[in-house]
């Protein structure tokens, strides 16, 4: 049985801690307690294909054009590191993180890394790219003011 709290209200807070307290303690076979930043959200996700999609068509990078999820790779390898290895047939391969992992600070540095480069590269981003990048610039102010 998995239970999932959204701390929204301090009504969430209070079942929270309820259903805690009653949990057994047990030492050979422990219940986990996970306290995590919710992932990103779907419309997030449709956001950061804008904002790739008109990067892809573009923008081309060491002379030949890359795909929305290409520029993914891309960008996800600068903002974690740029692991590179050698590919199986050859090549170079950049090691990018998984968005579909990320909570949605993550999500948004991709965002704002995305348009940083579109901007450096002359991208005419699509409204829906410009939505996209005020939601992301949003979020990271809202975070910024917790903080």
């Amino acid at each position: 049985m998995i239970k999932e709290f959204r701390l929204t209200h301090e009504t969430a807070r209070t079942t929270a801690i309820k259903v805690i307290n009653q949990l057994p303690v047990d030492s050979e076979h422990p219940l986990r307690i996970v306290i995590d930043e919710e992932k990103r959200s779907n419309a997030q996700n449709r956001m950061m294909w804008a904002v790739l999609n008109d990067i892809a068509k573009q923008v081309e990078w060491n002379g030949e054009k890359l795909t929305a999820e290409e520029w993914k790779h891309l960008i996800t390898a600068n903002l974690h590191g740029q692991k590179c290895v050698k590919g199986i047939q050859g090549g170079l391969v950049f090691m990018g993180q998984s968005t579909r992992k990320m909570n949605k600070k993550e999500f948004a540095d991709v965002v704002t890394c995305a348009e940083q480069f579109g901007a450096e590269n002359g991208v005419i981003f699509s409204s829906d790219a410009q939505e996209a990048i005020r939601l992301a610039e949003q979020y990271k102010d809202q975070l910024s003011k917790v903080a």
